[in-house]
């Protein structure tokens, strides 16, 4: 489904359903646009603005869940590699997510079984 077609989808439902449902039918359609994706999976060299962080627990333990843009309305969720979520503290996760800082994250490569990310401003 292409992104003109979200954008017609999320205009038509508002106008078919006036009210607190909107929010429900958005959230839905909304879903439609994100992505969770593995670090490797992102372009390389690429900024990607990171518009919020949530620290998470999965399986290997306590990480940081960092929500991207991409192209149109696309965003992107990605875990970070466990030696670059202990970098963030409760502080630089709530900037993020007020707007107060605008950061980017870049993957470079990989390097002996390891990815290499960059974070820039």
């Amino acid at each position: 489904m292409g992104l003109a077609h979200l954008v017609h989808l999320k205009l038509h439902l508002l106008q078919m359903f006036p009210g607190p449902v909107n929010r429900l039918l958005l959230d839905f359609t909304n879903l439609n646009n994100e992505q969770i994706v593995k670090v490797p999976q992102l372009t390389r060299d690429r900024p990607y603005p990171v518009v919020k962080a949530r620290r998470v627990t999965g399986q290997y333990g306590s990480t940081i869940l960092l929500t991207l843009t991409s192209e149109g309305d696309v965003r992107l969720k990605v875990y970070l590699p466990k030696r670059y979520a202990d970098l963030f503290d409760d502080v630089d996760i709530e900037e993020i997510n007020l707007g107060r800082k605008h950061y980017k994250l870049v993957y470079i490569g990989m390097a002996r079984q390891a990815y290499l990310l960059k974070l820039i401003l």
